[in-house]
C-alpha cells in the first residue's frame, strides 16, 4: 500500500460513542417535560382528585403536579419513601399530593403533611419526597435533575427574543416521542441534506436536492448554522419556495430555528428535546410566526409539522442505538459541517474541555 492509499486517521480525544448515562454533566441542564396545560387541576370522573403526571428524564422517573390551581408546578422523584409506590398513580387533593398505596400526603415542597393511619404521630424523618428543580417557560414545564451538591444548572433556559414581541404569534404544537438518542434528533434538525428525501411527501423534492454552501460557527452556548433550502411548500400552502434558515443549537438539546421566506414571513420553531434515557427522547415544539390566524390557521401549521415529525420519526427510530462521536465511525461529505461541529462540541462537553455560557440568548438572525 502506498502513502497515497493509506487510510487517513483523525485524532479524537474522547469516547467513540456518546452514552448519556455515563456523563453526569447532562443532569445539569434544563429539559422540558410537558406543556403547562398538561398539568391538570380538575378532577377526572372516578378519581378522588386531579391526576399528576409521570415523566422520565435521563432514566429518572418523575411525578409532576400542581398543588394549587393558581400556583406553580412541583416535581419530585416518582417514588414514595414508604413502600416505593409510583406517586404519579395518586392524586392531588387540598393542595397535597396523595400516595395511591397508603394515602400519605405531601405539600408543594415535598414535606410530609399527613399519614392517615396514625395522623397524630410524628412523621418519619425520611418520609419526605426527593424534589427536583422546576419552572415554567414558553408554555412548557422544565426540570433540572442536578442537586446543589452536583453544582445545579450549568446554563439557564435560553431567552427567546421573539416570545414577548407582539409581532410574533405563538402556536403550541405538542410533543413527539422518538426511539433514538437526543443527539440523533438534534443532528437531524440541523441537517438540510435530508429534506429532499425524508420529507418528499411534505415539503422536499428528491429531484431538487442541491444546497447552497452552509455557514456554521461556534457560539458561547453551542453553534449556529445558516443556509438556504429549496422546498416544495410550507404549512397549508403548495408551491416551491426557498427557506432562508438560521439554526441555533443551545447545547445540549435546545434549538431555535428561524426561517425567513422570500415574501417576508417569519417562522420560528422552538425545539426542546428531552432525553428520556440513553436511547429515547421526546421533542416539545412551539412555533412563532409573523402572520395572523386569518392568514394561516394554527391547525394547518400543526398538521403540517405533525406530518414532518412523523416522517423524521419513521427513519430516526431505525438508526443504531449508539450515537457516534469519533469521525472514523462514519463517512462525511461537504454537507456535514454542522454535524461534525456538533459532535466535536459534545466531545468537548463530556471531556470537560468546554462548557456553555451560563446565560445564552437567542437572536433573531445570525
Amino acid at each position: 500500500m502506498t502513502a497515497l492509499q493509506e487510510p487517513r486517521t483523525t485524532r479524537h480525544a474522547g469516547p467513540e460513542h456518546l452514552v448519556l448515562s455515563e456523563h453526569p454533566v447532562f443532569r445539569r441542564f434544563w429539559y422540558a417535560v410537558c406543556a403547562v396545560d398538561d398539568v391538570r387541576t380538575d378532577v377526572e370522573p372516578g378519581r378522588r382528585g386531579a391526576a399528576p403526571l409521570h415523566r422520565t428524564v435521563l432514566g429518572t422517573d418523575l411525578v409532576v403536579w400542581r398543588p394549587d390551581p393558581t400556583g406553580p408546578v412541583s416535581v419530585a422523584h416518582d417514588r414514595c419513601a414508604h413502600r416505593d409506590a409510583p406517586l404519579s398513580m395518586g392524586w392531588v387533593a387540598d393542595c397535597h399530593l396523595v400516595c395511591p398505596y397508603h394515602g400519605w400526603e405531601w405539600d408543594r415542597d415535598g414535606l410530609t403533611q399527613r399519614i392517615p393511619q396514625f395522623p397524630d404521630s410524628p412523621h418519619p424523618t425520611k418520609s419526605g419526597l426527593t424534589m427536583v428543580r422546576s419552572t415554567e417557560r414558553y408554555g412548557l414545564v422544565w426540570v433540572c435533575l442536578a442537586t446543589d451538591a452536583e453544582g445545579g444548572p450549568l446554563a439557564d433556559i435560553p431567552e427567546v427574543v421573539e416570545w414577548d414581541d407582539p409581532a410574533w404569534r405563538q402556536v403550541p404544537e405538542g410533543s413527539w416521542d422518538f426511539d433514538c438518542t437526543a443527539m440523533h434528533l438534534v443532528e437531524n434538525n440541523i441537517d438540510p441534506g435530508h429534506v429532499a428525501f425524508v420529507h418528499m411527501n411534505s415539503f422536499g423534492n428528491p429531484d431538487n436536492p442541491e444546497l447552497t454552501d452552509q455557514n456554521v460557527q461556534r457560539t458561547p452556548y453551542g453553534l449556529i448554522t445558516w443556509t438556504d433550502v429549496p422546498v416544495e411548500g410550507r404549512p397549508g400552502e403548495d408551491g416551491a419556495t426557498v427557506r432562508h434558515t438560521w439554526s441555533q443549537v443551545h447545547l445540549p438539546f435546545f434549538m431555535h430555528l428561524l426561517i425567513r421566506y422570500p415574501d417576508g414571513l417569519g417562522h420560528v420553531m422552538l425545539k426542546a428535546i428531552t432525553p428520556v434515557d440513553d436511547r429515547r427522547c421526546t421533542i416539545h415544539q412551539v412555533v412563532l410566526r409573523t402572520d395572523t390566524e386569518a392568514d394561516r390557521p394554527a391547525a394547518d401549521i400543526r398538521a403540517f409539522d405533525h406530518q414532518v415529525e412523523l416522517e423524521d420519526k419513521a427513519l430516526l427510530d431505525r438508526l443504531p442505538d449508539e450515537f457516534p462521536l469519533a469521525q472514523h465511525l462514519n463517512a462525511h461529505a461537504k454537507a456535514d459541517k454542522n454535524s461534525l461541529l456538533l459532535r466535536r462540541m459534545y466531545t468537548e462537553l463530556v471531556t470537560g474541555a468546554w462548557i456553555p455560557a451560563p446565560h445564552p440568548t437567542t437572536a433573531v438572525e445570525a
